[in-house]
């Protein structure tokens, strides 16, 4: 499996607060999918909006270069903020044991989700080069 297909940073002067990364992958065999993750914050630098920042950031890459949804595993009351939702149960599988309340998406073109189910596998055929430590945001330390 290729790594992250986005990669973005958040710093604050010199110090990184935080980085989430998006895997190019195919649901059901289907292509222009990304699954998020990890997001990854500094300890102080969390409830200040780094966070959503980044998500922002990567979600804003991933409609630029025409992806069509965006798959996680996480807590829905965060990530509904930022415009995900549950995945119908058994539509999208991960290969392994997953809490189907945990498995969100977001639609990046309306009736995205509809378009995809079945297996998510890697995308083997990456449809460009890898963004990494890019500065997405600026975030404040507590």
């Amino acid at each position: 499996m290729h790594g992250p297909l986005i990669a973005l940073t958040a710093w604050h002067g010199t110090e990184l607060a935080g980085s989430v990364h998006f895997t190019s992958i195919a649901i059901g065999g289907k292509r222009g999918a990304l699954l998020l993750g990890p997001l990854a914050v500094a300890p102080n630098f969390r409830k200040n909006g780094c966070g959503a920042q980044l998500i922002r950031a990567g979600v804003s890459e991933a409609e630029r270069h025409g992806f069509r949804l965006v798959v996680l595993v996480g807590d829905l009351p965060y990530y509904q903020r930022e415009g995900f939702q549950m995945i119908p149960a058994g539509q999208i599988l991960l290969p392994g044991p997953v809490d189907p309340e945990r498995l969100l998406a977001k639609e990046l073109h309306q009736g995205a989700l509809a378009d995809f189910s079945g297996l998510v596998t890697a995308d083997n055929e990456p449809q460009f080069e890898i963004y990494a430590n890019t500065s997405a945001c600026q975030c404040a330390a507590q």
